[in-house]
């Protein structure tokens, strides 16, 4: 997810890679010509943070939920250089999401995975949610290999 902000660009979650995350990288600095502020992923799994290296190299700031970073390693990802947590309502704590603008992150408990987050964008009817959040016509919950299945539906 791409969003302007402003006269600076916010992006959330990487491709599968680092080179296809520089990919992305390269469109916005052709396309929207404004300087990307920070990164926020919604998981530890590689279609989400396997891009992690490619936004570090490009001076982005990045940010997962305290629980995705300390996974990241075990999946053999790189973890973002910012944790973010979370009140007991759900919603990021202010002061670990600095600069998020109209970004609202959200984390609605155990679902696709233990760590999954959602971002909505403020003002619109956005809601993002990496894999957690499936089309209403979806056939099936994806992959479940780290799913909370009692909790996710």
């Amino acid at each position: 997810l791409i969003v302007r902000d402003g006269g600076r660009v916010l992006v959330v979650d990487t491709a599968w890679t680092d080179d296809q995350t520089a990919q992305i990288l390269n469109w916005i600095k052709q396309e929207i010509n404004l300087p990307v502020a920070l990164a926020v992923v919604t998981h530890a799994h590689q279609d989400k943070m396997g891009g992690m290296d490619a936004l570090h190299a490009a001076g982005i700031a990045t940010y997962a939920n305290a629980l995705s970073n300390q996974l990241a390693p075990q999946e053999g990802l790189v973890a973002a250089q910012h944790s973010l947590t979370f009140a007991a309502n759900g919603w990021v704590e202010p002061a670990t999401a600095p600069n998020f603008g109209p970004l609202k992150v959200f984390y609605p408990g155990p679902g696709h995975t233990s760590d999954n987050i959602t971002v909505g964008i403020d003002g619109t009817d956005i809601a993002f949610g990496g894999c957690l959040i499936k089309d209403s016509k979806a056939k099936s919950l994806g992959n479940l290999g780290d799913a909370d299945t009692e909790h996710y539906a």
